[in-house]
Order: C-alpha cells, then sequence, then structure tokens
C-alpha cells in the first residue's frame, strides 16, 4: 500500500498550472508543492544497479515521506562514459534493464516509472545538453550536429536546426513514451538555453502532460524552467564549483535563514542576488547534498536536513542515503555505493527514524508546509521569541488565517537548551503539542517552556483554543 501521507498522483487533466513568479502565466503543475526530492543514481543505488532492484529504493522513500526522485542519467554510457558523458538522450543503459534488446529498453523505464507512480513518487530524468561522449554512433551518424569541445566529449552545436529539432522532440517523446514528470537539466540553462525548454514544455502541454523542468544552475523561469538545482547558495560568498568542494550548510553556518527568506540573499541566480532580487520567484530548492558533492553535508546532523530543508519554506533535496547518515570524505557522491548497511545501526536507525517524522510532520500540515506564493519572500516564515535565544535563529510557520503554527526550535551547541518560547498571535488560551512525542506542553503567561537535546529539534504545534477561532 502506498504512504497514505504521500499526496495521490492525478492525472494531468485534473492537475492545475500556476506561475512560476509574480505575474508570469500559469506554467508549474500545483503537484511541485508537496515535493520532497531525494536524488538517486541507480548505478550505486543498490548492489544490482538495475531498475528492478530499485524497487526497493522505492519502497524506502515512499515510507520515509519522499515523493519525488531525481534519476541520475539513465542513457547508455559506453565503455568510457560515466552516464553524464553518454551516447545521447534516445538510448538507455543496458546494463539497468538485465541486458534486454534496445527497443525493450525504455519499456523497463516505463515500467520502473508506473511502479514509482504507485508508490506515490514522482520521477525526474535527468538530461544532458552539452554533448556525448567521443565514442557515440550519434557523433559518427550526424558529425554536423556537433561543434568544438564540452567536458573532455563532443558538443552539440544548438545553432544546427535540424539538431534541436531532433533534440527537443527526443525529449518530449521520452516523457510522453515513459510517463515521467520532468527533467533536471544538467548545466542548463548554458547550453541548449532557454527557447529549447520553453518549446518542450510546450509541447508537453499540447499533449496534454503538464511537467517540472529543472535547470541545474541560477535560472530565470520565463516559461522553462520551475525552479533550478542549487536554489540556496549564497554567491556572494563562493561559486557552485566551492560549494561542491567543501559543502556549506548555508543556515547553519552562513545565513539567519528567516533574513534570507524575507531579503532574497543567497537564494536563486548570481545575477539575481547581485541585482538585490534573489528569492523574487516561487519556488527554490534547498539542496542538500547532490552527486556533485565531494563530502557529504549531513554527516547525522538532524539540524541540516530537518532545520533547514523539510521545515524550511523550500523544495527540500538531498542525494540518497543522507536520510540514514551516509558519510563521505574526498569522494566524488556519484561514485560511491550506498551502504544499506548502516540503517541496521543504532544511531543511523534512530536519525532515519527523526527524518521519518519530520515528513509526517510537513505532510501532516499541507496548508503550512505547502504554501509557496508567487513571490518567496512572502513565504509564510516568521522568527520565533525565545528567552534565551538557542543560539540559531528559531521560527514559525503558520496557517493561512494564522490560528495555528509550527514552531522550530534548533539546538546547535552542547548541553541541553532550556528556554521559554513565545508564540506569535497567540494572546489568551492556547495550547501547544510537542509534536515529536504527541505529549501536550503547559502552557502559562503566554508562553511554554522546552527543553531541546544537543544536535537535536524541537517542533511543536501552537493553536488557539477552538472559541478564538470562532470569534
Amino acid at each position: 500500500m502506498p504512504n497514505p501521507l504521500l499526496p495521490p498522483i492525478l492525472p494531468d487533466n485534473e492537475v492545475s498550472l500556476i506561475p512560476a513568479e509574480p505575474g508570469g502565466r500559469p506554467m508549474t503543475p500545483d503537484w511541485v508543492r508537496s515535493l520532497v526530492l531525494t536524488e538517486v543514481h541507480l548505478e550505486t543505488a543498490t548492489p544490482e544497479g538495475t531498475f528492478d532492484a530499485a524497487l526497493r529504493v522505492l519502497d524506502h522513500l515512499a515510507d520515509l515521506g519522499v515523493n519525488g526522485i531525481w534519476l541520475t542519467p539513465i542513457y547508455e554510457k559506453g565503455p568510457r562514459g560515466n552516464g553524464y558523458s553518454n551516447f545521447g538522450p534516445h538510448t538507455v543503459e543496458p546494463a539497468l534493464c538485465l541486458d534486454t534488446e534496445p527497443e525493450e529498453r525504455w519499456d523497463a523505464v516505463r515500467r520502473f516509472v508506473a511502479a514509482a507512480h504507485e508508490r506515490r513518487i514522482r520521477v525526474l530524468f535527468d538530461i544532458v545538453t552539452w554533448g556525448t561522449a567521443t565514442d557515440a554512433p550519434l557523433f559518427r551518424d550526424h558529425p554536423e550536429w556537433y561543434r568544438g569541445r564540452a567536458w573532455g566529449n563532443e558538443a552539440f552545436d544548438w545553432s544546427y536546426l535540424a539538431f534541436r529539432e531532433w533534440f527537443t522532440s527526443v525529449a518530449v517523446n521520452n516523457l510522453l513514451l515513459t510517463g515521467a514528470d520532468g527533467y533536471r537539466c544538467d548545466c542548463e540553462p548554458n547550453y541548449a538555453g532557454y527557447e529549447v525548454w520553453e518549446e518542450v514544455r510546450r509541447r508537453c502541454l499540447s499533449a496534454g502532460r503538464k511537467v517540472l523542468i529543472m535547470a541545474e544552475d541560477g535560472a530565470e523561469r520565463r516559461f522553462a524552467f520551475d525552479m533550478e538545482q542549487d536554489g540556496v547558495l549564497w554567491y556572494a560568498v563562493r561559486d557552485r564549483g566551492g560549494q561542491y568542494a567543501d559543502p556549506v550548510n548555508y543556515y547553519l553556518e552562513k545565513l539567519d535563514i528567516v533574513d534570507s527568506v524575507k531579503s532574497g540573499e543567497g537564494i536563486g541566480s548570481p545575477a539575481c542576488q547581485g541585482h538585490g532580487e534573489g528569492g523574487r520567484y516561487r519556488f527554490y530548492t534547498c539542496c542538500v547534498s547532490n552527486h556533485d558533492y565531494q563530502r557529504s553535508a549531513v554527516n547525522l546532523n538532524r539540524l541540516a536536513l530537518g532545520y533547514q530543508a523539510i521545515f524550511a519554506p523550500f523544495i527540500p533535496l538531498w542525494y540518497l542515503g543522507a536520510e540514514f547518515g551516509m558519510q563521505a570524505e574526498n569522494q566524488v557522491l556519484y561514485f560511491v555505493p550506498v551502504d544499506w548497511s548502516l540503517t541496521e545501526r543504532e544511531e543511523n536507525a534512530a536519525f532515519l527514524t527523526d527524518i521519518r517524522r519530520y515528513l509526517t510532520i510537513r505532510r501532516s500540515y499541507p496548508e503550512i508546509f505547502e504554501f509557496f506564493p508567487p513571490d518567496h519572500r512572502d513565504a509564510n516564515i516568521r522568527k520565533l521569541r525565545c528567552c534565551p535565544e538557542p543560539g540559531l535563529t528559531a521560527y514559525e510557520r503558520y496557517a493561512p488565517d494564522d490560528s495555528r503554527s509550527v514552531l522550530v526550535l534548533p539546538n546547535p551547541a552542547d548541553g541541553v537548551y532550556t528556554a521559554e518560547v513565545f508564540p506569535e498571535n497567540m494572546e489568551g488560551d492556547f495550547r501547544v503539542t510537542d509534536l515529536l512525542t504527541g505529549q501536550e506542553v503547559p502552557v502559562q503567561g503566554g508562553a511554554f517552556r522546552v527543553k531541546i537535546g544537543s544536535g537535536r529539534l524541537g517542533v511543536y504545534l501552537a493553536e488557539r483554543y477552538p472559541s478564538q477561532n470562532n470569534e
């Protein structure tokens, strides 16, 4: 049975489109509001490295509360490729499909997408737009489609109209054939650019498909991209390469999370941040880790996943294994096999249990956590008054009518954090529930008292009593 907390996957004709920015035309499927994304490299996700074996990964993620996966490239990589270097988007890697015949491989992909949808999980394909491996048959058969080199391989010539049409058609047909829900676009918008992805979206819509298109690099929205992979990245401090080499958890180390959301600092593309216009679109990810990271960034840190991603007004995104504490140093995560044995260790299992609890809370209050206004700076987050302050900003995520809010209190320090907490707009009688234990917390004088262990999160629900709501 699918996880009942995950929203059902509706037919596209029942999906509404919403603008990706203030004043924009409707383009983004409204199911994006509910997304929690995990990146999965099929070849390292299981010992077998196949679509069939990855059904276990789908079960794990669905049970956890994740409803979206970004698959790293599934295309034939050839003897010298690594997936991102591959034979082109019209191919499928034979090893993923137990060496079925070429015409059968897309059937294996389609079955995997259907299995994901049965579990209420959306699927994004990764698509490479800069070129193909030098030994790709496509390069041999259509050398006129290429010009120059990229990433040590052959670069596509996007000025060649016949190639543009071929690539656009393949991109659309892959989604129509498999039922997948969209793309993460490698290195975009720097190669194919906006017009190609606008056309992909238009053709999908004409065929009745409402899809998500996510750029890797910081991007404008136009009619092309719904979001970018690294929504939170403070370009005034470091570039993406620096982030991947030495990952920073920005809201634990560099930025105040509420101030950042309200000002746009550290959110969006370098150009937007440079002009003081960061955080002006609807959807941004908080990417806590991805395949390019050269060391893990979560490392059993509950604040890294919970405080800055799961409870914050972003689309949470992390690389498979972060949720149960996989750790790596001086290794590109893309090549590191997922160590499922960690889930049997006491510390890792407890961490995984807490991440599941956090996602259960996010799923249980969609009116709070799935509120994404056209301008992200209008997100429903505000600072929470605590005495004393916890060392990181405590915050509230509140309902549209402000009748209740979820309070997120981090303790980044060693030792137990003890404080009095004063929820906003809860004058008079209100009740507080500890959402991690289910226990009601005594309230006195407009405040309640908490004790939170080192490196832990306190998560509470503050509600006005019904009599106050009806006044």
